[in-house]
């Protein structure tokens, strides 16, 4: 214990000198020059012993090569070659034996064919099967290349691989070789298809695009290129031939990629770290991929959970308590925002088989609340970890270029966090309600479709949503109602509960939907969400199915949520609409200047400034659609009106009512409803009195109008 006091820092003793010593501490404490010194001598001792070591190596492998060419069949300098791969790369070829925990002995072939059946199983060490037989673990449903970890030697890694196929090259064997490694990598099943005509390997818990580079090195990494070379004598008579190693040739990662619908790689649409239900409301919660769905569900798990097919009405409610645990402290405004978070919640566990799915949108009066801690608590759960966020744009162009990008790179969670204008635009609504999205790939003239599973969440102090953004993004407000809501304390951190309870809370999540499908699937909210219909199914009527149970159940509500329909955020967002605002004003104003009377924009124009005056308010309305630098335009007016004609709001509606020599003029007509509701309550209109309007011309009202003058 002396020696090592002296090879520490200030003569300090890590840990206690009476029991086991940990030599970690001291390495990590230990002075840049003493670790200098340290490296040296551990690079001279291995100097000092590589012959022996060689040496060691090559009575292994000729020890062990006789018996494994018996066995296997294969060629004793083959069965040397796999032993040699092991020993020097820490690479097992799919020849090589392993011994299970029980003494069976297995090939490494056998476990890639049949990873299901061999994920997490023990083993002894590959190169040590003497010693302890359950020193390491096989991986190979974990996203990541096969492989085997032993804890002997330090902790190593070795690479599960299949024997590598040859692949001959040479002049006019390009399309052959192609077609080899093509089907080697078919075999592999490593590599999928992924949308259009992208390529994907799946790694991390995600899709990865595959370049050209990327698919060069591994190609060279499943196949052994070769070409062979004759000698001749000088009459041209063939005297040997011989092999000579190859490096994989670019031209077939060429010919591989630019394969559209011709590589017959097996289709991907998400992956998912987690138990799903399929779109049929099927589990799925075996690690693998689903061929039907293009489904890939990855796990680390020793033991993954499973999700009981026919859950009851109380373990539904059980798994309700369970899911809304952790969030339970957050400020939720009313019982709309619940709905809408438990919703959100249900969605990120769904959402690999959603083809479409609305956006989720926090909101709040001031910052601090708790909506992007909310949102990443949500993005947890759909990967287990936490989420980057994305800086917000409403520029269509690099809207587009942003959400095709977090595709690409396998992103399944888009966090647009503090978005400070209001929210719309048309990429952001086709985005929402497609499940492909395409766009250009940055240095390539073609275009690429996507398969879009992707949580779309945003945060923001009072998100105005515009257009028809709004009815593809559900709000939930947070309200702390304190002037700092920045400095509160929490009893627990809801984000760690949720990332280290992720897969209990999932179970959570698809226990509610099962026990929903295992009732019947009941129709117990009104409507149907129209472009979101398979979320309706599994994930709008679910909750509110259990809504109803819940309130049926007699059971103490204490540690249950209190939430309505999560639909009902959209109603509340379509009335909140400032474009829905501006309709509603114009409809009114306009019908009560113009009753039914055919008119052009040009002539409302001219109503509203030189007749009523600024202060009517057929003026205000206008002025909200069209003003333009303090000034009404005649143009920006009309296209306006032709954008939400024969759109119904307060029970009136613009259609139009005659166009003559390419001059438009629209009426406002009542609905039934609105017209009894008139009758029986008549409606004072606050403008001046009703003039005759004189017609204008097209051309020359529109060059005329483009700049009327506010008063």
């Amino acid at each position: 214990m002396d020696g090592v006091t002296r090879a520490g820092v200030d003569g300090v003793i890590y840990g206690d000198a009476t029991a086991q010593f940990n030599l970690r501490l001291l390495i990590n404490s230990a002075t840049p020059s003493i670790k200098k010194q340290a490296q040296a001598g551990l690079n001279a001792a291995r100097a000092a012993v590589s012959e022996k070591c060689e040496a060691a190596r090559r009575h292994w492998i000729a020890d062990k090569a006789p018996a494994l060419a018996q066995t296997g069949g294969i060629k004793l300098a083959q069965a040397s070659h796999v032993l040699e791969r092991a020993a020097v790369h820490q690479v097992l070829m799919g020849d090589f034996e392993l011994t299970c925990a029980d003494g069976q002995v297995v090939k490494v072939a056998q476990l890639l064919d049949n990873p299901h059946r061999w994920h997490n199983t023990r083993f002894a060490d590959p190169l040590d099967p003497d010693a302890d037989k359950r020193v390491a673990v096989a991986r190979l449903l974990n996203g990541t290349r096969p492989d085997l970890f032993s804890h002997r030697h330090g902790g190593m890694r070795y690479e599960l691989r299949r024997q590598s196929a040859r692949v001959q090259l040479g002049r006019g064997m390009r399309v052959d070789a192609t077609d080899a490694v093509l089907q080697v990598l078919r075999d592999r099943s490593e590599l999928f298809d992924f949308g259009s005509n992208a390529i994907v390997f799946v790694a991390d818990g995600k899709a990865t695009p595959v370049s050209r580079d990327w698919l060069v090195d591994h190609a060279g990494r499943v196949a052994e290129f070769y070409s062979v070379k004759t000698e001749r004598d000088d009459d041209g008579n063939v005297t040997s031939t011989r092999e000579i190693p190859e490096d994989a040739p670019t031209y077939i990662a060429n010919a591989i990629i630019a394969k559209h619908g011709s590589r017959n790689f097996l289709k991907l649409t998400a992956v998912t770290t987690a138990p799903t239900l399929r779109p049929d409301g099927s589990v799925f919660d075996k690690p693998g991929h689903d061929p039907t769905t293009g489904l890939m569900y990855v796990s680390a798990e020793a033991y993954p959970l499973e999700v009981p097919s026919a859950p009851t009405v109380e373990q539904a409610l059980d798994a309700l308590a369970k899911l809304w645990h952790p969030i339970r402290l957050f400020p939720f405004a009313d019982e709309v925002a619940v709905g809408v978070t438990l919703a959100t919640m249900l969605a990120a566990c769904l959402r690999p088989a959603l083809p479409t799915c609305p956006a989720t949108g926090f909101d709040a009066p001031a910052a601090g609340t708790g909506k992007t801690l909310l949102a990443k608590c949500i993005g947890a759960l759909a990967t287990g970890s936490d989420v980057a966020v994305l800086p917000p744009t409403n520029e269509e162009d690099e809207c587009r270029k942003r959400l095709f990008a977090a595709l690409r790179g396998g992103s399944k969670v888009l966090l647009w966090d503090n978005v400070r204008e209001p929210l719309g635009n048309s990429v952001i609504d086709s985005f929402l309600t497609s499940s492909l999205f395409a766009d250009r790939v940055l240095g390539v003239s073609e275009n690429v479709e996507l398969p879009n599973r992707s949580l779309f969440l945003v945060t923001g102090n009072n998100l105005v949503l515009t257009g028809d953004t709004h009815r593809r993004i559900l709000l939930a407000r947070l309200d702390a109602q304190i002037e700092t809501p920045f400095k509160r304390e929490f009893e627990f951190d809801p984000f760690t509960a949720v990332c280290s309870n992720r897969q209990a809370l999932v179970m959570a999540a698809l226990t509610i939907v099962r026990a929903y499908i295992a009732e019947g699937r009941p129709k117990v909210a009104k409507g149907r969400i129209a472009s979101f219909e398979l979320w309706d199914d599994l994930v709008r009527q679910p909750l509110c199915w259990l809504r109803e149970r819940m309130l049926e159940s007699g059971r103490d509500l204490a540690d249950l949520p209190q939430f309505v329909d999560p639909a009902d955020s959209i109603d509340r967002a379509a009335s909140e609409n400032p474009e829905t605002s501006k309709l509603a004003a114009l409809l009114n104003a306009w019908i009560a200047s113009f009753g039914t009377t055919p008119t052009s924009p040009a002539q409302a124009i001219i109503k509203a400034t030189e007749v009523f005056g600024a202060q009517s308010v057929l003026f205000d309305a206008l002025d909200e659609i069209a003003g333009q630098n303090g000034k009404l335009n005649v143009r920006i007016l009309g296209r306006w009106l032709e954008r939400h004609a024969g759109q119904l709001c307060t029970g009136l509606r613009l259609v139009l009512g005659n166009k003559t020599n390419g001059l438009k003029r629209w009426t406002v007509v009542r609905t039934v409803e609105r017209a009894a509701t008139e009758k029986a309550t008549p409606i004072v209109a606050k403008v001046a009195p009703s003039c005759e309007i004189q017609d204008v011309d097209d051309t020359a009202g529109a060059s005329q109008l483009d700049d009327v003058e506010i008063f």
